[in-house]
């Protein structure tokens, strides 16, 4: 991590990315310079500032045909496009000889004596760019010669840059797993409240003494299925929605019965009960509500929840006296539901809570899919 804190390798900004793609293409400018300049080619004897325009146009094709690959062929790969792809590849090898071509031409035509030097001394060649446009790129791409260039060059920046992704991926995964352990020891901690398990046994006692046997009984037993969903059911990263929204029910109803003056209204309707999320994702919006809603005339709480097309929709609103709720980043409920949320839904929920003229309002959009 002190790696990623010092270099942001990681997660660069985008000046950093610019800043780092920038300073590798120069370095690749400078090699192929100096190698031009140093080793035997047809270009000996060329001006250096010819050398220098040569390869500073080289390597911009080189690096133009990079960022296609990475960019919208990277995109057809991912979507299994395996023609597109192919055709993609085909037609930016041709691009990048026909363009080298026609730049190579230029630089030697526009030099006083380069063609002179290239007949005298590499007389092939010289009848090579003499015999067309056409002919150049025709015999670069049969012979291999290019294809193999542009394969050889393109490796570095592109072993780069999966590296990179792979050392991310790595670290991430490892951060990823850090944070995962964290927060299910959090939420281990947080799953059975116990002033929620005291009052929902008090409640039930003075059914009891007040001999109304069948609500008791009930009561009873959704207690019942609510522990033993907390305790065997939630070691699953996800389960069927069907027993997360069964969940609900039963805490809402467990939670109702203390009150006398709250009015609790309940809407929960889903188009499938084989979607899966992790279980008690939303157990901590209804147990804010009912911790903070005071009961009294005019009090109320209204949760609603719609699943459909993949696409989890809920709105809860509660009477609360003003300054009663907490603030998002205190307690432990609320921040763990975001931190859960990032874990499995990143980029795909969208989460909102305001409390405005003594209602508290939460809206949760997930894609759940």
């Amino acid at each position: 991590m002190k790696i990623r804190s010092r270099f942001n390798l990681l997660d660069p900004t985008p000046l950093q990315r610019v800043l780092l793609h920038v300073l590798f293409w120069l370095l690749l400018l400078g090699l192929r310079f100096y190698l031009t300049l140093i080793s035997f080619n047809v270009y000996s004897g060329f001006p250096v500032e010819y050398l220098l325009v040569s390869a500073l146009l080289n390597t911009s094709l080189i690096a133009a045909a990079f960022y296609v690959i990475v960019g919208p062929v990277t995109v057809l790969v991912k979507k299994r496009r395996k023609f597109a792809v192919v055709l993609s590849m085909v037609a930016i090898l041709f691009c990048y000889t026909v363009l080298d071509a026609a730049a190579e031409q230029l630089i030697v035509r526009s030099c006083g004596n380069c063609l002179s030097v290239l007949k005298e001394s590499q007389a092939g060649y010289y009848e090579l760019l003499q015999s067309g446009l056409i002919n150049i790129v025709l015999k670069r791409l049969l012979s291999m010669g290019t294809p193999f260039f542009l394969l050889l060059t393109l490796s570095i920046p592109l072993c780069i840059k999966l590296a990179l992704a792979g050392w991310r991926s790595q670290v991430k995964a490892l951060e990823l797993a850090k944070n995962n352990a964290e927060l299910e020891s959090a939420f281990l901690k947080s799953q059975i409240n116990p002033h929620f398990l005291f009052n929902s046994l008090n409640n039930i006692y003075g059914l009891i003494l007040r001999e109304e046997t069948q609500l008791s009984a009930e009561l009873v037993a959704r207690l019942s299925a609510l522990l033993r969903y907390m305790l065997y059911e939630t070691g699953h990263n996800r389960l069927a929605i069907g027993m997360e929204l069964g969940l609900l029910k039963d805490y809402i109803e467990l939670e109702r019965i203390r009150l006398n003056d709250t009015l609790v209204t309940t809407r929960i309707h889903t188009d499938s009960s084989e979607y899966i999320m992790p279980p008690l994702l939303l157990i901590p919006l209804v147990e804010n509500a009912f911790k903070f809603c005071p009961d009294e005339p005019g009090a109320y709480i209204r949760f609603s929840l719609d699943v459909e097309r993949g696409h989890l929709r809920a709105t809860l609103d509660n009477t609360a006296s003003p300054g009663t709720v907490r603030r998002e980043g205190e307690g432990i409920g609320l921040p763990n539901l975001r931190k859960r949320l990032d874990l499995y839904y990143p980029g795909r929920y969208r989460y909102e809570a305001a409390e405005e003229g003594g209602i508290y309002r939460v809206k949760l959009f997930i894609d759940i899919l």
